[in-house]
């Protein structure tokens, strides 16, 4: 058995395994492999990456997100010596504050958007006797609902403006380092982790605090090594799980979201701070762009059917399938789009499969949102984590 605790690292992020992780690591640990190579599909932000890494995989990364290629880069693309940059470093953490992308965007920023305001009208309809008032969209003469255009202030205070302006500069001056990729994307992750520590949010870029959330906020911006992680060096895939050309492993490790939190959304400032393209943004949140799924310049390449019940469990049977591995093991929860039912009748299709499961709190998020105390399951402490085997046969290796 593995030891109770693995200790990985990360941001903050929706879905994190860090609490079953030597569950994950034990069920993969005694599969009957045929090398160590595995692949972690769905990196996220690494973690169990850098877990197979400290227990002597050979991992591949790979992801939708751009930021993940900086986690990964950081945590599993190198051997885990990392001391060498801590110059660099010292470097970033001189450099003059400069107002640029991010604190023009996110640090106390007043906005003003526009909004469709639908036009409705008050109805009453009875009902066992009872009569109740409601009110309806009202329709045009081309049956299109009618509405008006309205402005709304919106300030946006994400990071204080003085760490804003530490981060434009570090990140700019991160793009004049002679240095490799691999250390450029270590050193970008060092930028992230270090904003995640002072911003003022629950952890996700779709909504922000009016206020100002702790004193956290009004400490200075700066950077810190990252711990390397021992290991052999791993490689990782910009991309879409259904269309990458993976090469051959004994494991492919599979965590899509299962949900319909859209991790291109939740996370997009992580994603421009990696590319540092400096994107046009919109809507109350300062969204890029190319992230506002009702925009005519939205990036399709970032939709993913595991956002959507009607897509989910089909992308999933055709990822299983084109994988080249033995065994796909999936982390899957009971709250997720797939139900148990569907689930199980897919694994059925296949040479043989294993549930195992563990019980674990619930997150944070999950009881707040939509509905709060009246959302469906909000009285629900615990959840159930199942990590399933599928063991496919040889031939479809």
């Amino acid at each position: 058995m593995t030891a109770k605790k693995i200790n990985t690292y990360g941001i903050r992020y929706l879905g994190s395994k860090s609490k079953i992780l030597p569950l994950i690591i034990d069920v993969i640990g005694n599969l009957n492999k045929r090398d160590n190579k595995v692949i972690d599909v769905f990196t996220g932000t690494t973690r169990v990456a850098q877990a197979l890494k400290m227990h002597g995989y050979d991992v591949t990364t790979s992801d939708l997100s751009w930021a993940s290629e900086a986690y990964s880069n950081a945590f599993v693309c190198n051997n885990g010596s990392v001391d060498h940059l801590q110059k660099y470093i010292d470097e970033l953490n001189q450099v003059k504050p400069t107002a640029d992308w991010l604190t023009n965007h996110y640090c106390n920023v007043d906005i003003e958007i526009e909004k469709k305001v639908y036009v409705t009208e008050t109805y009453t309809s009875t009902k066992n006797g009872e009569t109740v008032t409601k009110k309806r969209k009202v329709k045009d003469e081309n049956g299109e609902f009618k509405f008006n255009i309205e402005t709304e202030d919106v300030n946006i205070k994400v990071w204080k403006r003085k760490n804003g302006m530490k981060a434009d500069a570090i990140r700019e001056h991160i793009e004049t380092l002679d240095v490799e990729h691999w250390e450029k994307m270590y050193l970008i992750s060092c930028l992230i982790f270090a904003m995640d520590k002072l911003d003022n949010t629950v952890g996700l870029q779709q909504a922000y605090l009016k206020g100002w959330k702790s004193d956290r906020v009004d400490k200075d911006l700066k950077l810190s090594l990252l711990p390397g992680v021992k290991g052999t060096p791993g490689n990782h895939i910009v991309g879409s799980a259904l269309t990458i050309d993976y090469q051959p492993a004994s494991v492919a490790y599979l965590d899509p979201p299962y949900t319909a939190a859209d991790y291109s959304t939740y996370y997009h400032i992580w994603d421009s701070i990696t590319k540092w393209d400096k994107p046009d943004v919109s809507l109350k949140t300062n969204r890029r762009i190319d992230r506002v799924k009702s925009g005519d310049r939205v990036d399709k390449s970032m939709q993913s059917p595991w956002y959507s019940k009607r897509k989910a469990l089909k992308a999933t049977q055709e990822l299983i399938d084109r994988l080249p591995v033995k065994y796909c093991v999936f982390s899957y929860s009971d709250e997720g789009l797939i139900s148990y039912d569907e689930m199980e009748a897919l694994c059925k299709k296949y040479k043989s499969y294993t549930f195992h499961q563990q019980a674990h709190a619930r997150h944070v998020m999950s009881r707040m949102g939509a509905g709060g105390d009246e959302a469906d399951n909000a009285k629900k402490k615990k959840n159930i984590e199942y990590v399933i085997v599928i063991e496919k046969e040889e031939e479809t290796c």
